[in-house]
Order: C-alpha cells, then structure tokens, then sequence
C-alpha cells in the first residue's frame, strides 16, 4: 500500500482533497448570497472576492492568521521568551518570519503549526514551559522545526485565501459529524456507513438502468468522494509526517523531540517514539505531540 501512496503526487492528493471543499464552499455561498436581498447579495459577493483576492496576493495575512486559528500576534515579552529558539532553526534553514500564540489552548491543539508566509502558530503553554524551564530550549527548537516541517512537505499554495475559501466547508463537515456524533448510538448506524459503497453502486445501477444516467453517475461520485477524500487526507498527513520527522532527525533533535514527547506525550505515539533518531520514519507528533490545558508545561514534567 506505501507503494502504492508514494506514486501519487502531492498535488494530485492536494486536488482530491480541496477540490470538492472549495466547490461545496463556492455552491453555499451563492446559495446564501441568492437568498438576501439583491443589492446586499451583490456587495457580500463583491466583498468576498475582494478579500480572497487580497489574501491571494499575500495582503490581510495577520488578520487572516489571527481569525483561520484562533490567534494572535505574540506579545513583545512572549517574543522575547521565544526570540533565541527562533533565532537557531533560521541558522540551520528552519526560518520562522513571524510568531502567533493561540488564544485558547485546547485538547488535541498542535503545540506549532505553520502557516502562511514564514509564521508559526504556537500554543500557550509552549511559552510558558520554555519560560519556567519545563521546556528546554533545544525542545522548543524541535518542536518549531517539526512544524516548519509539516508545511514544506505539504507545500500549500494560497494557503490564507484557500482556507478562507473553504470555510464553508468546513463548518458543513463540523455540522455532520456533530449529527453523527448524535445518532451514533441508534442501531446498525455504523454498518449503514460503512456499506455506503455497496449503496452507491446499487442506486447507479438502479438509474442507469432507468434512464436516469446523469443523477445515478453523480450521486455515485459524492459516495466515491467519501471514501477518496478521507484517504488522500491521511495519505498527506502520513507523508506530512514522516517529512517533518526527517527533518528533525536531520537537524540532530529526534532524540530530543522524543523525550518531550516522552515525558508530555498523551498517546501511544509518543510512549513509541524513543528511538526517533535511530528510526527517522518513526511518528514524532499527531496527537502526542499536543497538550491539554489541564496540564501546562509549567514546572518540572509529569512522573
């Protein structure tokens, strides 16, 4: 299967994976704008041209950052905890142009994520363990490079005015699995998902047969894309990954990406991530690589 993955292009997964976001977000917002007046259609449609036209061209980046993760320029004094951890990765061609700290750090958050041109996102309790010492600066070191990482492999294009395209996508997909979430307890609700194909290929069939052949092909490919997208999804997380771990072990900081994970860790990926310098493929981050308010990197690490 790994074979099979590394044949397909990052663009063409890139492709599978935003192509139907931005089609869905293109419909919805001229539904919407449809549904208002004409004149106020007209200048919400215009305006938001306008926006993702500027962001496109590198403009309202800050704004863009601040609102797409829920943060905020790093304050003078978070800069300057920070300052010479960034200032090391610039010497080894990790350079981060511009520092972001979340408002709110919740579970599950990335601890570093980069974004737009040359930022870095970075969580709360990052800036707080490495100012109280739970955090090593060679730690912060990997952690920013594991981030910087990510996003080389991934190679975004557009990126602020892709996501921003793509909003309503995503509050769609955050409505469906809430939904899910609701009715995953009635009866053979995950058997029905899960033969979703089988489905599809009865009701193409059905239509076809019919004389119906256009809407049979197009509800076959929305069942298609369920099952395309959410694999071209974890095809370039897994290669996001493994990237931005070999840069870290490039860097000569597996090791020390390990330990943190070690003692910080919250998943099973970071309790197996010990020999991460002898084992570049090894899964560094995801979901160990994140923590929880309730537990700030303050003071000296958990036993």
């Amino acid at each position: 299967m790994e074979v099979v993955e590394m044949k397909v292009p990052m663009t063409v997964l890139r492709v599978v994976t935003l192509g139907p976001a931005l089609l869905v977000s293109f419909v919805l917002a001229v539904v919407v704008f449809a549904l208002l007046p004409p004149a106020l259609g007209l200048v919400l449609f215009l305006a938001s041209a306008a926006v993702l036209g500027a962001l496109a061209l590198g403009q309202l980046e800050v704004v863009a950052i601040g609102l797409l993760t829920q943060s905020r320029p790093a304050t003078e004094a978070e800069f300057r905890v920070m300052a010479p951890f960034l200032a090391e990765p610039a010497g080894r061609g990790v350079d981060v142009g511009s520092l972001y700290v979340r408002r709110v750090q919740r579970p599950q958050t990335p601890v570093a994520l980069a974004i737009g041109h040359r930022a870095v996102v970075i969580t709360p309790g990052l800036v707080e363990g490495t100012y109280r010492g739970g955090v090593t600066g060679a730690e912060a070191v990997a952690v920013l490079a594991h981030a910087v990482g990510r996003r080389r492999a991934i190679r975004p294009r557009l990126e602020a005015a892709v996501l921003a395209a793509t909003t309503p996508w995503r509050m769609v997909v955050a409505t469906f699995r809430c939904v899910g979430r609701a009715f995953a307890w009635l009866p053979f609700m995950r058997v029905a998902w899960t033969l979703r194909g089988v489905v599809g290929v009865i009701c193409v069939v059905q239509s076809v047969t019919e004389g119906r052949t256009w809407p049979g092909l197009l509800g076959g490919a929305v069942i298609a894309l369920t099952y395309l997208v959410p694999t071209a999804g974890r095809v370039i997380e897994a290669r996001a990954e493994v990237a931005a771990d070999q840069l870290v072990v490039e860097l000569g900081l597996g090791g020390v990406l390990a330990g943190l994970l070690r003692r910080y860790g919250q998943s099973d990926d970071a309790r197996a991530a010990g020999s991460a310098s002898k084992r570049p493929r090894s899964r560094l981050s995801g979901r160990g690589c994140t923590w929880s308010p309730a537990e700030p990197l303050v003071g000296s690490p958990r036993t």
